[in-house]
């Protein structure tokens, strides 16, 4: 009996049924979408997608959250029990401008980085985003994009510095009240995902709105926090920016370059995690390079979710579009195969800790 056993457990384990293309490419992709209540015409078409397995991920912003009670029906609803994969249910949520669960709609609002590191301890620090993570496991989230580790290196920094999202100009500060909230987040069961990658603390303008380079005001320190979290195995999940720096790559941002993410985060720093883009709809990307273009160099450059802050495009969904998209240039040779399975595996790794 015994030997049987073991022969069925062999064979089902050698001809388990591979996933197709189309799943793993679903895994590579997070969108989000308008509409906050569960009866919404998108709203429940994206469940179908989870369902289907045509999307690995939904982020939300302040317009999807309006009570504790509807954003807890919305989570649960796009948390369906029956997926194969369970969806990252994401959000920016870093205390300070950044905080998408507030006093406005209802929650406990949270202080800046830039508050936490001069005005608390390490001590109180934890208090304060472990008090934030329980609230946003509560409420059904299992990702969070932060914490910043950008140093202030330019206080007036229209994206970090004036926004107060990051804690000092000191790496060594930044490191241990960023380490806080990381150890508080994963004592929640939230996934933290460091950002923004290679540092955008310098910059003079935002890249939400324009390209940003910062090839003259970017310092190698800038590096340090991701060197020692990757170093000491405390992150999972690593947000790169749309950030141009010509001394790694005079050609493209960090986001859509090989160089910057294959060779310097992957290769140099040693990181084996989740690469998550930043927004692809940001203009410092959706002007310049275009949908299609933006999408294969990025893949092409070792991003594994494609991060899309809207369900829609003009014809169809993002999701459709994409998924079309990452098909063709694999089946032309513009995209290996084996980009979108190690991506894949990168991703199923992650959400295996999701509880």
């Amino acid at each position: 009996m015994k030997y049987i056993f073991i022969f069925f457990f062999l064979f089902s384990t050698l001809f388990a049924k591979s996933p197709s293309l189309d799943e793993m490419i679903g895994q590579m992709i997070m969108v989000g979408v308008s509409g906050s209540r569960t009866d919404e015409k998108w709203v429940k078409k994206l469940k179908v997608d989870i369902e289907q397995g045509k999307v690995g991920g939904v982020l939300f912003f302040a317009n999807n959250i309006q009570s504790p009670k509807q954003l807890k029906e919305l989570t649960t609803f796009l948390s369906p029990k029956d997926s194969k994969y369970p969806p990252f249910i994401a959000v920016d949520q870093e205390g300070g401008e950044v905080q998408r669960l507030n006093k406005k709609n209802g929650f406990s609002s949270y202080p800046s980085a830039e508050d936490i590191a001069k005005n608390r301890t390490l001590a109180q620090s934890y208090e304060i985003y472990k008090k934030m993570s329980d609230e946003l496991k509560e409420y059904g989230f299992n990702l969070n994009f932060a914490p910043v580790v950008d140093l202030n290196i330019n206080q007036k920094s229209p994206a970090i510095g004036a926004k107060k999202r990051s804690y000092s100009a000191y790496e060594e500060i930044v490191i241990a009240y960023s380490s806080e909230f990381l150890n508080a987040s994963s004592d929640a069961g939230i996934i933290s995902v460091l950002k923004h990658f290679p540092g955008h603390g310098s910059a003079l303008n935002d890249s939400h709105k324009r390209l940003t380079d910062v090839s003259k005001t970017w310092e190698y320190r800038e590096l340090k926090p991701y060197y020692n979290f990757i170093k000491y195995e405390k992150v999972d999940a690593i947000m790169v920016g749309h950030i141009n720096l010509d001394i790694f790559d005079s050609k493209y941002p960090a986001s859509l370059s090989k160089r910057i993410i294959e060779g310097l985060l992957r290769g140099k720093l040693g990181f084996k995690g989740v690469v998550f883009s930043d927004d692809m709809n940001m203009k410092a990307i959706s002007d310049i390079y275009g949908f299609k273009n933006s999408i294969i160099l990025a893949i092409n450059a070792g991003v594994d979710v494609l991060v899309y802050s809207s369900y829609f495009t003009k014809n169809t969904s993002v999701i459709n579009d994409v998924t079309k998209i990452i098909k063709s240039a694999v089946k032309n040779g513009e995209i290996r195969e084996e980009k979108i399975i190690n991506s894949y595996k990168r991703i199923v790794g992650l959400k295996n800790g999701i509880n």
